[in-house]
């Protein structure tokens, strides 16, 4: 106690000074503060339960079998996509099959950094009501078995809400304990798990498999034999860690491909009713403006925010599935429980056509991310300030 008194003391005349924003006890209580708030916010909302709040749900295919994929990467800009155009052909699998698929080109992520998408990209309020309700959940009144399948950390702040949100499914793995700066296992390992969820006899089932994709430590994100990129990049930075970054992003893009064509192949020879959706939670840098490899909302690039955005469809799925495709479409995933409801032929009364990507109802919205900036009408140049790490 006698502790306590001088310590409150000497927040009371820094803030009075203006000295307290600069102050490190002040910081610490704040972001504990913060901390204990976000918390207490995650555990009032009910999106572990089965259900969630949303009315008059029916699945309206006409086949009585379906097997719905979600794949979720992690840190993945499309520019450094071959499929998408980069200089380098880091996607030779996914190239093999672009007669197979929807290909769009002009989806962003809301914001640059994880929980901050995520928390909008699963859930039907984006967290700006007293209530949410997941996909997870959705699915589940629309009679599928679901699952989720995880090769993220369970635990931490940035997982706590995800986390929550996967408890939903009626089946899920988590496949990585490990620390982000420790040695993490591949995204492969989660292939026994999702064959174990294809072959349930379950005749309708949805599958999220959230992966590592790309993020951080690239060369960290895939094994020894998809090493393929080792020459100088082409960058306008020129430092041997940014030579090495960018090399090991390719390589990371190029495994990443092959867990993505890979994950269709399994669905394909199902011979079902099915689909398999790839995005990524946001994009990154990568020493393509500034000299930064990351992502960060606080002063972003574009980059960042540019995402992959892929679909891969069935023979039996395109028998009764009528889609609406235009690559250039302008979108944003803050709107995506629509475009995956429309896409699985999933109606509740919640859902707005005009904002699903893959409906002639769709209407162009302002498409405001990160820190409240206007994607389309932003002066991304004038923020392509260098910034040193």
């Amino acid at each position: 106690m006698i502790l306590v008194i001088p310590f409150f003391l000497s927040l009371c005349f820094l803030s009075y000074t203006n000295l307290i924003k600069f102050n490190f006890p002040y910081a610490l209580c704040e972001a504990s503060l913060s901390y204990w708030s976000e918390q207490q916010k995650i555990a009032s909302y009910d999106i572990d339960k089965k259900e969630g709040e949303f009315s008059n749900v029916k699945h309206l295919s006409k086949n009585k079998k379906a097997i719905y994929v979600l794949v979720i990467g992690e840190s993945t800009t499309r520019s450094h996509l071959g499929v998408y155009g980069h200089y380098r052909e880091n996607t030779p699998n996914l190239t093999a099959l672009r007669d197979e698929l929807f290909i769009y080109d002009n989806v962003i992520s809301p914001h640059a950094y994880s929980i901050g998408s995520l928390k909008k990209i699963l859930t039907l309020n984006n967290f700006e009501q007293s209530s949410e309700s997941s996909i997870v959940q959705l699915f589940n009144q629309a009679g599928f078995k679901t699952f989720w399948l995880s090769n993220q950390r369970p635990i931490g702040y940035s997982e706590s809400l995800i986390t929550k949100a996967s408890k939903a499914a009626d089946v899920y793995h988590y496949t990585n304990t490990a620390k982000t700066s420790f040695v993490t296992p591949y995204d492969e390992i989660l292939f026994p798990h999702l064959e174990e969820a294809l072959n349930d006899p379950s005749d309708k089932k949805f599958i999220v498999l959230h992966i590592l994709g790309t993020h951080l430590r690239y060369k960290d994100r895939f094994p020894k034999e998809f090493e393929k990129f080792t020459a100088k990049p082409r960058s306008k930075f020129n430092s041997d860690l940014a030579l090495k970054r960018r090399n090991n992003y390719d390589n990371a893009v190029l495994y990443n491909d092959y867990f993505v064509s890979e994950v269709i192949s399994k669905v394909k020879d199902k011979l079902e009713e099915s689909y398999v959706i790839y995005i990524s939670d946001h994009g990154e840098e990568l020493y393509g403006v500034r000299d930064f490899a990351g992502h960060l909302d606080d002063n972003p690039t574009k980059t960042m925010f540019e995402i992959p955005f892929i679909l891969w469809k069935s023979e039996k799925f395109i028998e009764n599935h009528n889609l609406s495709f235009e690559s250039n479409r302008p979108y944003v995933l803050d709107d995506f429980i629509h475009s995956l409801s429309d896409l699985s032929k999933i109606k509740f009364d919640e859902l707005e056509l005009q904002k699903s990507i893959f409906s002639e109802e769709f209407k162009f919205k302002k498409r405001i991310v990160g820190m409240g900036i206007d994607f389309d009408n932003y002066d991304w140049k004038a923020n392509e300030t260098i910034k040193k790490e």
